[in-house]
């Protein structure tokens, strides 16, 4: 029986199409070291670079509770960082245990992908995203979960540490939040209420 070419094509494709597959499964492909302004959309890479930005849902006492995306900068540009699910959760995880702040080098490796007009990486794997170096030895400031004597307004950049202070007597005890030292709230943003710094004097 002579078998036609046409209908070999069919055949040879599935088997080209399934070893192709098993080679990939067992040799994936490297990836390649860049600068970030050299990647482009589908690369496949390993890039290092500072964090300059966290972007995070926090509680009402400013502990990370969901990492949206990390933004990392080398000396050529810059890249956001993003991952999902279960990945997200150990991403979140990780960056809480090794206390990774904006300013630490870091290595991720992955994918390139264009989202609204900006390059990213999903993370698809918690081992593709390491810390390197710490070069950022600040703590993570959290706010007080008990009442102190030193409070705020959650809706003020000013900070009180006298309980009769005029000022701090008009907040909303639903609006006030504590914390642990001045430094605290200081390195937050805060500044120290006059009357409270008069007193204080005295």
């Amino acid at each position: 029986m002579k078998i036609h070419p046409k209908n070999l094509t069919l055949p040879l494709l599935l088997i080209f199409i399934l070893s192709s597959f098993t080679y990939l499964y067992f040799f994936p492909p490297e990836p390649t070291y860049k600068k970030i302004a050299e990647v482009k959309e589908d690369d496949y890479v390993i890039l290092r670079g500072d964090i300059s930005k966290i972007y995070a849902k926090k509680n009402k006492y400013n502990e990370i509770e969901k990492i949206y995306k990390i933004r990392i900068i080398d000396d050529s540009g810059d890249i956001d960082i993003v991952a999902f699910g279960k990945v997200r959760e150990e991403l979140t995880k990780y960056i809480k245990e090794k206390n990774i702040l904006e300013g630490d080098y870091v290595e991720v490796k992955g994918k390139v992908s264009v989202y609204k007009g900006r390059y990213q990486i999903i993370l698809r794997d918690i081992k593709d995203f390491k810390l390197l170096l710490k070069k950022n030895f600040e703590d993570r400031i959290t706010l007080a979960k008990n009442k102190t004597n030193i409070y705020a307004s959650k809706y003020s950049k000013i900070y009180h540490t006298n309980k009769d202070c005029p000022y701090g007597k008009k907040i909303k005890e639903d609006n006030k939040i504590y914390f642990y030292s001045e430094e605290d709230a200081l390195n937050l943003g805060y500044r120290k209420c006059k009357w409270c710094s008069e007193k204080d004097k005295e």
